[in-house]
């Protein structure tokens, strides 16, 4: 990796003020670049983680300045460049609804244009994501109302049962000793009390919200959009900070982190990680690191109510709360956890080899006798000893591993491994919000009265909460699609679920000569309605029973 000077890498992007009545007519708002650095080019049949320089000072306060003095800043931008701030941005052109209120845009992209608004989506997907740091100023401080708050969580911790280590965790950075203290006052499982969580907050300590999603409904609706617009699990954190306290030492995290501030301002330093640590996108969290160790600074901001800071896996962190409130409040969600080529590639190749040995003897046979006698690192050097004889010996031996190596790739089973990757998703994901309301109120839809005829209308709940695949029934041979779908899945135990242990994950068997058009004519209809009738099967009593499988298993639903 090569040596990177100290450079201010970190964009901070600025949204002017919105007014109700701008809202209400959905007209673009203002924006402007305060700072933006250069930077270098995650019949059915139910089953079932280099060496850099310091940054400079210069560096450092070149961003400081650029949060502290906006005025100054927005007038050189503007005079600097030629662009209009839409142009500058990529920004969509009206503020899109919130995912906690309204989720009835399924549309692959809306959650990730709510979450980088007023930036265009592929603006960030091209220049940001997985690059480099952005802050959002959007001068809206309701752009989270609704979503989570203090007053939610203590009035979750008095009327049910937090416990310590699986719900909330009480933390504070000590600033002498450069180390995070635990300040848990009962061990993990134990139930916490409201008067000892106010008390240490009172004391400076910050309340980390473990897993919101499981109780919260908004926060839950907020990351079933998410991860159907990533393709991919969220996690989510709440973070509450009296003022000018810290609650973590500086480390990295192996996601891709995106902080919306809820309530108050808190003041966030990036940097990249000492010398020695993987990095970029490091497959693992790190330790904690003393600021005195940490690489150059990114970024330094302060993250306003309303606003959002994104950071790559990688990026080590910490914030203080602000002194403008009495406390911050952020929600961190995050994605991409072992969502690399690397982890695509470990599954592929381990299932490859596997296969190759079952299908291949050449992959069985025996090394060569004394093959020791010609390589390891010994051998390597060529040393003078070395007679002809080990030399052929080197020589054949490598081109051997080389043809099988080679031959490797004839058994890489790329789509079953993208299969086997995208079921562990549906059995982890959070279900749509329509099924997991269902689920809740006991309100699956019964056909059993008649209901569904012929002329009936049907659409899938969420079409990304589907997963089919072609497959054969061990029993029979016989070829048969498999529906894996996650409208079955507990809210309650969402980033909980240890998928090597836990197979209960949605799933429908079909018989594939019966049924795979109609299965294909429902999945490219996508979310739009399809009439019962309309489905490729001989038999009407089959299109019936197709559609009432799929309903009561919470998949599709009837459309007036």
């Amino acid at each position: 990796m090569t040596k990177r000077k100290g450079k201010a890498q970190g964009v901070v992007v600025k949204a002017g003020s919105i007014s109700a009545a701008e809202k209400a007519a959905s007209k673009q708002p203002q924006q402007e670049v305060l700072a933006a650095a250069p930077q270098p080019s995650a019949g059915a049949k139910q089953t079932g983680r280099k060496k850099r320089r310091k940054a400079t000072k210069a560096a450092a306060s070149d961003i400081v300045q650029a949060e502290e003095d906006d005025s100054e800043e927005e007038q050189d931008v503007k005079g600097a460049s030629s662009a209009t701030p839409e142009t500058a941005l990529g920004a969509t052109v009206s503020r899109p609804p919130s995912p906690w209120c309204d989720f009835s845009d399924q549309a692959e992209g809306a959650a990730l244009a709510w979450l980088v608004w007023p930036m265009d989506p592929k603006v960030f997907l091209t220049e940001y994501w997985e690059k480099k740091p952005l802050h959002l100023k959007r001068g809206a401080p309701d752009y989270y109302h609704g979503l989570f708050s203090k007053e939610v969580l203590d009035t979750h911790i008095r009327t049910n049962e937090a416990r310590y280590g699986e719900r909330i965790n009480l933390t504070r950075f000590d600033a002498d000793k450069a180390e995070k203290i635990d300040l848990n006052p009962s061990p993990r499982g134990a139930a916490a009390k409201a008067a000892a969580v106010d008390k240490a907050f009172a004391s400076g300590a910050t309340i980390q919200v473990m897993h919101p999603q499981q109780f919260h409904l908004p926060v839950r609706n907020a990351m079933s959009a998410l991860e159907r617009s990533f393709g991919a699990l969220f996690g989510a954190n709440a973070y509450v900070t009296p003022r000018a306290s810290q609650g973590f030492a500086p480390f990295f995290e192996d996601v891709e982190v995106f902080a919306l501030q809820l309530e108050g301002a808190k003041r966030w330093r990036l940097h990249e990680p000492p010398a020695g640590e993987e990095h970029p996108l490091p497959r693992d969290c790190s330790r904690d690191f003393r600021p005195d160790e940490l690489g150059d600074q990114l970024l330094d901001c302060v993250l306003s109510q309303g606003d959002l800071l994104y950071f790559p896996r990688g990026t080590v962190h910490s914030g203080t709360a602000d002194s403008s409130a009495s406390f911050s409040h952020h929600l961190t969600v995050s994605t991409y956890q072992r969502t690399s080529w690397f982890s695509l590639m470990e599954k592929a190749l381990s299932g490859a080899l596997e296969r190759a040995a079952r299908e291949s003897s050449e992959f069985r046979e025996g090394l060569p006798l004394n093959y020791f006698n010609s390589m390891g690192s010994w051998h390597e050097l060529g040393t003078p000893e070395a007679g002809k004889k080990s030399a052929g010996g080197r020589a054949a031996f490598l081109r051997r591993f080389s043809g099988l190596l080679s031959r490797l790739q004839e058994f890489v089973d790329l789509d079953g491994t993208c299969d086997e990757i995208s079921v562990d998703f549906m059995a982890q994901r959070l279900p749509p919000p329509t099924a997991a309301a269902a689920s809740a109120s006991s309100q699956r839809v019964s056909v059993d009265d008649g209901t569904l005829k012929l002329d009936s209308k049907v659409r899938w709940v969420d079409p990304s909460a589907v997963r089919l695949m072609v497959s054969t029934d061990p029993e029979t041979s016989e070829a048969t699609v498999v529906l894996f779908h996650s409208c079955n899945n507990d809210c309650n135990r969402h980033m909980c679920v240890d998928t090597e242990a836990d197979e209960d994950v949605g799933c429908l068997r079909f018989e594939a000569a019966t049924f795979l058009p109609a299965l294909r004519a429902l999945h490219g209809a996508g979310a739009e309605a399809v009439r019962c009738s309309d489905l490729p099967l001989v038999e009407a009593t089959d299109r019936v029973a197709l559609c009432e499988n799929l309903i009561e298993a919470g998949c599709l639903e009837l459309v007036a």
